[in-house]
C-alpha cells in the first residue's frame, strides 16, 4: 500500500493530502501539509503517532495554530492538529484537552466559580500549546496551575508530573525534547470567594488586551520573548541606547523581563514593513499579514527587527523568537 492507503487504513479515512496549512495558522500563512490529520481525542493521536513511526515519516502535531511560522513550501510528514476540546470540572481540578482552545477554558473556569486562570482568557491558541511553551500573561503561567500532563510518549501513554515537565519562561520539556504529544492537562485552580468579580477581572482583561492589541488582524500572538537583562548595568545601558529620560521607567515583568513590544517600540521600529507583513503600530511584538505575507517576509522581517535592536543597544538586547518554524 502506498503511505496514504496505509494512513487512511490505521488512523482513518479523513487523513487528507496537501492540505494547506494557512487555513490553519492565525497568521494565515503556511504551504501544504503532505498528510493531515484532524485529532478528536486521545485515541486518534496515538493511532496517528503509532503509523508515523512505523511508516518512518515525520509527525508535527499543533493545536490552535498561533505562535507558530509554517514554511511556505509546506511540512512534509504527517501534519496533526489536535481538536479534543473536553473541558471536565471535578471541583477544584479541570482535566482539559489538548485542543481546547485556552481563552474557553479560562471562561469556563470563571463560570465555574474557579480563580486562578482568568490571565488566559486573551492567549490564543489551545492548552497543549500553551503547556509546551508555558504561556503566560498579566503575571500568571501555565505552569501555576498545572497538576500533570498526560502524553503520548515513544509508542505509551503516560503521566507527567509538573516537576517533569521541566517549565521555565515560555519553554519546557516538550520544547526542548521533541517527540512527547501531549494529550490533555490536568489544572489545579481555586474556588473564588466572589465569582462575580472573578468575571469582572476576566472582562477587564479582554478589554485590555483588545485596547493593546492586534486582535484584528491576522498574527502569530507575539514574535519574540521578553527579554531578561543579567545585571543592572544591562538595565542603565538600554536606557543610555535608547535616549531615556532618566526619571522614564523602564517596565518589568513579575519574572523581571522587559517586554520585547517596548523595546521594539522604544527603538522607532514600529511600522517597519518587509513585503506584505509589518510591525503593528498597536504594539511593537506583533506583526500583522496584510493578506498576502509569505514566510519568507516574515524570517526577513523577524532578522531585520533582530539585527537593527542588537546593533542599537550595542549588542546587549539579543531578541529570541517565540514562535515556532516548521517545515523550514
Amino acid at each position: 500500500m502506498s503511505i496514504i492507503e496505509t494512513l487512511r487504513a490505521q488512523v482513518s479515512l479523513e487523513v487528507k493530502e496537501n492540505e494547506l496549512l494557512a487555513k490553519h495558522t492565525t497568521l494565515k500563512i503556511g504551504g501544504p501539509a503532505e498528510y493531515f490529520f484532524v485529532a478528536k481525542n486521545g485515541d486518534d493521536v496515538a493511532r496517528a503517532a503509532r503509523a508515523a513511526k512505523e511508516l518512518g515519516i515525520p509527525l508535527f502535531v499543533f493545536g490552535g495554530g498561533s505562535n507558530m511560522l509554517v514554511s511556505d513550501d509546506g511540512v512534509k510528514g504527517l501534519v496533526v492538529k489536535m481538536a479534543n476540546q473536553e473541558i471536565v470540572f471535578d471541583g477544584t481540578t479541570v482535566v482539559v484537552g489538548a485542543g481546547a482552545p485556552t481563552g474557553l477554558v479560562a471562561m469556563r473556569a470563571a463560570e465555574a466559580g474557579l480563580t486562578g486562570f482568568a490571565w488566559a482568557v486573551g492567549v490564543p491558541g489551545t492548552i497543549g500549546g500553551a503547556v509546551r511553551g508555558n504561556a503566560g500573561c498579566y503575571g500568571g503561567e501555565t505552569k501555576d496551575v498545572v497538576v500533570s500532563v498526560r502524553v503520548f510518549d515513544r509508542g505509551e501513554e503516560r503521566v507527567m508530573t509538573n516537576a517533569e515537565c521541566g517549565f521555565a519562561y515560555r519553554d519546557s520539556i516538550f520544547k526542548r525534547e521533541p517527540g512527547r504529544t501531549i494529550i490533555s492537562a490536568t489544572l489545579a485552580l481555586a474556588a473564588s470567594p466572589d465569582p462575580e468579580t472573578a468575571k469582572a477581572k476576566l472582562r477587564e482583561i479582554l478589554l485590555d488586551r483588545k485596547q493593546k492589541q492586534p486582535v484584528e488582524y491576522p498574527t502569530a500572538g507575539c514574535m519574540f520573548t521578553n527579554w531578561l537583562p543579567t545585571s543592572a548595568q544591562d538595565v542603565e545601558s538600554l536606557r543610555h541606547t535608547l535616549d531615556l529620560n532618566k526619571d522614564e521607567t523602564i517596565p518589568r515583568t513579575p519574572q523581571g523581563n522587559i517586554p520585547a513590544g517596548w523595546i521594539i517600540e522604544h527603538a522607532q521600529l514600529k511600522g517597519m514593513r518587509v513585503g506584505h507583513v509589518h510591525v503593528s503600530e498597536k504594539h511593537g511584538n506583533f506583526f500583522l499579514n496584510d493578506g498576502r505575507a509569505t514566510a519568507d517576509d516574515v524570517v526577513a522581517l523577524t532578522a531585520a527587527i533582530k539585527t537593527r535592536v542588537r546593533n542599537m543597544t550595542n549588542g546587549v538586547v539579543q531578541l529570541r523568537e517565540e514562535v515556532e518554524y516548521v517545515g523550514f
